[in-house]
């Protein structure tokens, strides 16, 4: 019996100490940018994966990105197939009944992109009978149904990559996705599709986006919480934020 225990202990603690000295991060598996895309050589990039790797470093563990379908990404974080989820994840107080947040590490709103020159309002009265895609189970999604479900055609999709395809066919008249991603696409669309702006705040929209881990996993909470307070204020995250979108996008309350 003692022997047993023994093993267990030493079982426990090899686990432990993997768990100190490495950590799988659970990004989007389809392109997001810029905030995270495989590019065709295998590497990543994005304003997310660099974030994750100057964490980590700062953390000095080591960080191996593991590519998640956003429908299965808080089963494989619950399921223990990944140690967090850093895949620009609003806060919202349902998700939080499932996976404990770290602090924000950045705030957007959603914005709206669609075919050009409609008469554009988000009032029931001038999306009523439009076509609208979101991304099942985001914020953007929650939003829209809440303001327009009752009279709009609401689509979902599996990834942005599709609402994206069927805007530009002409099959949605609008879209609503975060407002970073969504004017890179409207920018790279020209003529094609028009920014019609962001929404304003809704309490459905949550409160900012951060790091998601499993609910027993506070010590490592902590120690994400203490990097992101840090990171955020930092010359680094302001040059970082600059370079991907031409402005500091922190928290404001961090």
């Amino acid at each position: 019996m003692k022997k047993f225990l023994v093993a267990m202990a030493l079982s426990f603690a090899a686990v432990a100490s993997h768990a100190a000295d490495s950590l799988r991060i659970a990004v989007l598996a389809e392109p997001y940018p810029p905030f995270s895309q495989k590019m065709p050589d295998g590497k990543w990039e994005g304003f997310e994966i660099d974030l994750i790797h100057k964490i980590c470093t700062d953390m000095k563990v080591k960080c191996q990105i593991v590519d998640t379908a956003w429908d299965g990404i808080i089963p494989a974080l619950l399921s223990n197939k990944v140690d967090a989820i850093f895949a620009s994840m609003s806060i919202t107080k349902e998700r939080a009944k499932k996976v404990l947040f770290t602090h924000p590490y950045y705030n957007t709103l959603p914005a709206v992109v669609g075919l050009p020159g409609q008469d554009y309002s988000m009032t029931k009265k001038a999306l009523k009978g439009k076509y609208i895609g979101v991304q099942n189970g985001t914020t953007s999604a929650f939003y829209i149904k809440k303001k327009v479900g009752s009279v709009a055609h609401i689509r979902q999709y599996a990834t942005q990559d599709e609402i994206n395809s069927d805007l530009l066919a002409g099959r949605l008249d609008y879209m609503l996705a975060d407002n970073i991603a969504a004017k890179a696409f409207a920018d790279k669309n020209k003529g094609a599709v028009q920014f019609y702006g962001t929404v304003k705040y809704d309490p459905v929209l949550g409160g900012g986006v951060a790091a998601a881990l499993r609910p027993n996993d506070k010590a490592l909470a902590a120690r994400f919480n203490k990097e992101i307070d840090q990171l955020v204020k930092s010359k680094f995250y302001a040059d970082l934020s600059d370079k991907y979108f031409g402005t500091n996008i922190a928290p404001t309350n961090n």
